[in-house]
């Protein structure tokens, strides 16, 4: 293979969805259904009624009747993420390998070391949409609101305070009614528990709160013997919370003094990746991550470009419920 072949979309974009993804905690967790589009807007069909319980009935009976539900249609745009940067030939030329002083590195490595900070950036924006949609309003890179989910699905924004700085405060029924509520709002959706990000002030509050000490004492103890860190996460109310204490561009993730509760289960959250604005790319399924390269003027090198097409989305925003203190 030719250094040109290693520029095209197929390579690069090969290349770029390879490369390992920085750690980010809602990633991590699987909770977004990775889904391509084809297209670079995504329809979201709202139905009312959208799983019912049915009734058990003698085999001779008619089927029960189910109410049709009002439909409500909604269009998206997603995000376009790009970022480019050169690659000159005195960077893919004579590097010699880490720790080595002769032998140099092959340029298809170089490449993906460029190609793997471009990554990083984008994935970091990618782990704030994620971070959006469970709160229900995805901003962008200035703080502005992109695409407010309580607005466009016509539902309210649950917000509850909690009294943390009182001592009688019944803070373990302050996360039942919580999880009450989102459960209230799944419409049938079946979850697999729940759970918050918290800030660092919410999460002081929060742990030393004199029934939060009280119930894991023992729990921090064991945590401290094995080198562990309770922010980690801990299940309280059956809520498992866990510091999220993230500034990127100097935009915070999780406000400080907020816990964002949020479901676990199939179906409540997605990411749509839609194709890139390559030629190549016209009417293709998306991917995650796309990159290509272009020859600069008088052949002095590269312009590499990497991005990304995503929109992030809850589909049950009204089951998001914010804690504040």
């Amino acid at each position: 293979m030719n250094l040109q072949d290693l520029f095209t979309v197929a390579s690069l974009s090969a290349s770029i969805n390879k490369l390992p993804v920085i750690p980010s905690k809602v990633g991590a967790m699987g909770i977004f259904e990775e889904k391509g589009v084809t297209t670079t807007s995504v329809v979201i069909d709202e139905y009312e009624g959208r799983l019912v319980l049915v009734p058990n009935t003698s085999r001779d009976a008619d089927p029960a009747a189910v109410k049709a539900g009002k439909r409500a249609r909604r269009t998206f745009e997603t995000l376009h993420l790009p970022l480019s940067r050169p690659l000159l030939p005195s960077q893919l030329q004579g590097i010699a390998s880490f720790g080595q002083e002769t032998a140099t590195v092959p340029q298809a490595t170089i490449i993906n070391d460029h190609l793997q900070e471009l990554k990083n950036s984008i994935e970091s924006t990618r782990e704030f949409q994620r971070v959006g949609a469970l709160r229900g309003k995805l901003l962008n890179a200035d703080g502005s609101v992109l695409f407010d989910l309580f607005s466009e699905f016509g539902v309210a924004q649950k917000k509850v305070t909690v009294a943390l700085g009182t001592a009688t405060t019944n803070v373990r029924k302050a996360c039942l009614d919580a999880k009450r509520h989102a459960e209230s709002k799944l419409g049938g959706v079946m979850v697999t528990g729940f759970r918050s990000f918290c800030g660092p002030d919410w999460f002081d509050a929060f742990t030393e709160h004199e029934k939060v000490k009280a119930a894991f004492a023992g729990y921090q103890e064991a945590q401290d013997r094995i080198g562990g860190d309770l922010r980690s996460g801990f299940t309280f109310g059956g809520i498992e919370f866990v510091e999220y204490d993230v500034t990127v561009s100097g935009q915070r993730f999780i406000p400080s003094s907020v816990a964002q509760v949020f479901p676990v289960g199939k179906g409540v959250f997605k990411m749509f990746n839609a194709p890139a604005n390559y030629n190549e790319t016209v009417n293709t399924v998306g991917l995650p991550f796309y990159s290509k390269g272009e020859e600069r003027k008088m052949g002095k090198g590269w312009d590499v470009e990497a991005q990304a097409n995503p929109l992030a989305m809850c589909l049950f925003p009204e089951a998001l419920v914010e804690l504040s203190f």
